[in-house]
């Protein structure tokens, strides 16, 4: 029987893309060779071997993938255009949706469609919405990277303290580093990054 690749997708809506994809590496036991790529809001897993040793992977993954909790009934659904020009600014969805799951409430990125997909009320969205912005305004000019400004505007929203506090913390705690030119850059993954940083907050602060 020879040899064959195939690629799967999955795309992230119940929880971020990494979390997703650890699932997948740590509770599932696929057989054959396998590489797992994160993209933006999808998942891309190909897998090299034999044609029943993959098809009884792919139905181990799909029934992992069905106990992921979904985004709760009753939930509203946001345009993201319409968010943006209610607000009269744009700032990253995927932030929003972080701080969102951090604050308890149910949150995924229907990026196909544009929207935001919550059970949380319009009031929320939009004020945490504004405080990203306004973050997002008084980010200094010296950070590079998106995923270095997700990390640091989650935080932000999250915690309520000054972007010039969260660097310094940052740096000591090695998430942050400054490069030859003296730009600010992460150096963990941005929500692996968060969880920790927030965690640690905690532990010092009571």
């Amino acid at each position: 029987m020879p040899l064959v690749k195939r690629v799967f997708r999955v795309r992230c809506i119940s929880e971020p893309c990494e979390k997703i994809a650890e699932r997948i590496s740590e509770h599932v036991a696929l057989v054959g060779e396998y590489t797992i790529t994160i993209h933006d809001n999808w998942i891309s897993i190909e897998f090299h071997g034999y044609e029943s040793e993959i098809k009884r992977a792919w139905a181990r993954i799909k029934s992992l993938l069905a106990g992921l909790p979904k985004a709760g009934r009753g939930g509203s659904s946001f345009e993201l255009n319409a968010l943006f020009r209610d607000l009269g600014s744009t700032f990253p969805p995927r932030v929003l949706v972080e701080v969102l799951r951090r604050r308890g409430f149910t949150a995924a990125l229907d990026k196909d469609s544009n929207r935001v997909i919550t059970n949380a009320g319009k009031e929320v969205v939009y004020e945490l919405s504004k405080r990203i912005i306004e973050l997002a305004k008084r980010m200094p000019g010296n950070v590079r990277g998106l995923s270095t400004k997700y990390y640091l505007l989650t935080i932000g929203a999250l915690t309520g303290a000054p972007l010039e506090e969260i660097l310094e913390r940052a740096l000591a705690f090695s998430h942050l580093r400054r490069d030859e030119e003296g730009s600010i850059v992460l150096n963990i993954e941005w929500v692996q990054g968060v969880d920790e940083f927030l965690k640690k907050v905690k532990h010092s602060t009571g």
